[in-house]
């Protein structure tokens, strides 16, 4: 009987013990997940436009698959996985350091706006 409930003991302290990584990364740095693109703007022609476009940020191969839905001459980078380095309060993606920040619900990566860069606006998936 003891060694029954030693056994079940055991099996329930694995069970709670096993969590998804990506869940836990997520819970460390909000950005991991997936996100929608749904607004670029910047001082570059054309100075705004709307998008269709997919990132998936995981924090455990440091890769963000980007996946445009639809197919424009309008986007930040082309379909594909990409590595980045994560810090703090930037992201580096391809070489260009964004700074990445939330307000509520929304993310947003920023490469010097001020100075015709892309604001991107974000909303998770």
């Amino acid at each position: 009987m003891k060694s029954k409930l030693f056994l079940l003991v055991i099996c329930v302290g694995f069970f709670f013990a096993c969590t998804s990584d990506d869940t836990e990364a997520i819970t460390l740095n909000p950005i991991g997940g997936t996100w929608k693109l749904i607004d670029v703007s910047c001082e570059c022609a054309p100075p705004n436009f709307q998008a269709d476009h997919l990132w998936n940020f995981n924090l455990t191969q440091n890769a963000v698959t980007v996946t445009n839905v639809i197919d424009e001459s309008l986007q930040i980078l082309d379909s594909g996985t990409y590595s980045f380095v994560l810090n703090t309060n930037t992201i580096t993606i391809e070489s260009v350091v964004y700074d990445y920040y939330f307000e509520g619900e929304i993310l947003f990566l920023a490469d010097e706006p001020e100075s015709d860069g892309p604001l991107m606006k974000f909303e998770r998936q």
